[in-house]
């Protein structure tokens, strides 16, 4: 955190706004895992009291995006690999092939239309080399999915885990070696729910996600001793 600086909220106390702004600071990638969250500097950077940014901490905390502990500092929020295999994945595989299961009716052209601006926008961030970018895109894509379930539970449950999905895609961005490739993987499973069978779209997206899983895989702990 020593060289990221917060944009100046001179007059704007809002909770969400102070919120709004670390998160972007996480998601972006500015601040890592372990950094810590100071609320007398980050006051002195936006300008405003402590209060409002005591109280997006505890927001941020129970998106699962920061992590306080009494009596010690606020740091980013860390994800660890078993986390991610054990619980995160096959809980986002089971949501998004319910969704698949029931959604076929729904599946419209506007809904089509939707999920091409996607895969287009996806299309520029790759060639941009805005890897940001392009994971919230990837979250969007799925979560148009999602949005045709009836009721509300399948995004309860998907927003109860997709930031720290989020921060697992960032940790890992050093392994993005092909923006590209998520780009068209995005556009196959599109083309899929085109014109696909509905064992055919099933199968591609989990292996889609299986996959995923692996091209974000985490850098190994062992890596980095006795160097």
């Amino acid at each position: 955190m020593d060289t990221f600086q917060f944009k100046s909220q001179e007059n704007l106390s809002l909770r969400q706004r102070v919120l709004n702004d670390i998160r972007s600071a996480i998601i972006g990638g500015h601040l890592k895992p372990g950094d810590k969250l100071k609320e007398l500097d980050i006051s002195k950077q936006m300008s405003i009291s402590r209060g409002p940014i005591r109280e997006a901490l505890r927001d941020l905390e129970a998106l699962g995006l920061v992590v306080s502990s009494p009596y010690r500092e606020t740091t980013v929020a860390d994800v660890r690999k078993e986390e991610v295999t054990e619980l995160l994945i096959p809980i986002r595989l089971k949501l998004e092939l319910f969704a698949l299961k029931y959604s076929g009716a729904k599946r419209d052209e506007a809904f089509y239309g939707k999920l091409e601006q996607i895969v287009e926008r996806m299309k520029e961030f790759a060639a941009d080399g805005d890897l940001p970018a392009l994971v919230e895109e990837d979250i969007q894509f799925h979560e148009q999915l999602l949005s045709l379930d009836d009721s509300s539970y399948t995004l309860q449950i998907w927003s109860g885990i997709v930031n720290r999905l989020r921060l697992h895609f960032i940790k890992n961005t050093s392994r993005f070696d092909d923006l590209r490739k998520v780009a068209d993987d995005h556009a196959a499973l599109l083309s899929a729910l085109r014109g696909g069978s509905e064992e055919k779209i099933e199968a591609l997206w989990t292996q889609h996600i299986q996959d995923e899983d692996c091209l974000l895989c985490f850098i190994d702990e062992s890596e980095g001793e006795g160097k």
